[in-house]
């Protein structure tokens, strides 16, 4: 399966692997900074809430107990509502994080009121309170919401904008750092055909730089290596021109007429490869500057 996800190109490649890692830290930091804020919110959201659960507590002390059920809503909030009753069972273990919410409430309640963590679902315990006693004994039960936000709804939405840009500019640098690459490809490409093409230029990172000077001397020093072939390959071409004429001319005084018409299809192939040779040396001609100048001095001598 890895192995087929994997891209077979170095655009993909390179795209897949900054595009992983830029997602993986962008997550990671999302996570951590939504945790920190979280545990930031639970802080100072049971501190709110320890001051104000003792304000309410001292109002209802204050009230008279009929007067006390009018009140409830008022105090209510939107993760908390009062129950003038002994509703729920005690939490037998409770662990370190709520201990400490609870010892913050008792001490902002004072040493005349008692709070314990109480379940309401038994043996779930999914839904949880707290349990009191006023002064003059009446229980008060508040019953516990879990906040239904989390985070804030739009930071989905900003962590996928986050995360296409990133990828937009991924695949901008990538297809920068590669482009490059192609044209070195097209270059490599169009060598073995045309030996006079124009150079690559020698710009860019320095990587690329490099390479393409590494090109340009490659091309360089074949078609030096062609031209000093084709050279050989001309000189030898007109140099045979000599001794064929001479053999052209015995042929002609020879007697026996089979012979000598034997003798001159040969000269006349030999005729033939020779101007191949020089058509060969004239199709090459600008490859490199010695050689054109000596094809086209050897082309002009060649006789009609």
């Amino acid at each position: 399966m890895a192995a087929r996800l994997w891209p077979d190109t170095l655009f993909g490649r390179l795209t897949m692997i900054l595009l992983s890692g830029l997602v993986a830290a962008h997550v990671l930091a999302f996570v951590l900074i939504a945790l920190d804020r979280i545990a930031i919110e639970d802080e100072l959201g049971s501190k709110y809430a320890a001051a104000d659960i003792a304000e309410a507590v001292a109002l209802l002390d204050y009230l008279k107990p009929e007067e006390r059920p009018a009140w409830l809503d008022r105090l209510s909030r939107r993760n908390w509502r009062y129950i003038l009753a002994d509703e729920g069972e005690l939490e037998a273990e409770t662990p370190k994080r709520r201990q400490a919410n609870i010892a913050r409430l008792r001490a902002a309640l004072g040493p005349d009121h008692d709070a314990n963590f109480v379940h309401f679902d038994p043996p779930q315990r999914l839904r949880r309170g707290i349990r009191m006693h006023l002064k003059d004994g009446s229980p008060v039960t508040i019953a516990v919401f879990p906040p239904k936000e989390i985070i804030s709804p739009w930071l989905p939405a900003a962590l996928a904008v986050q995360l296409g840009i990133i990828a937009f500019f991924v695949w901008v640098a990538v297809k920068l750092a590669t482009q490059p690459l192609a044209r070195l490809e097209r270059a490599a490409n169009g060598l073995g055909s045309d030996l006079r093409g124009e150079p690559l230029p020698e710009d860019g990172p320095k990587e690329v730089a490099r390479a393409a000077a590494a090109l340009n001397a490659m091309q360089r020093r074949i078609a030096e290596q062609v031209a000093e072939r084709i050279q050989i390959l001309a000189a030898i071409s007109h140099d045979l021109q000599t001794p064929i004429t001479r053999m052209r001319l015995r042929a002609d005084f020879l007697g026996d007429s089979d012979a000598r018409e034997k003798l001159q299809g040969d000269l006349h192939e030999m005729q033939t490869l020779v101007k191949q040779g020089l058509a060969l040396a004239r199709e090459y001609d600008g490859v490199g500057p010695t050689a054109a100048a000596h094809v086209a001095v050897e082309a002009s001598r060649e006789p009609s």
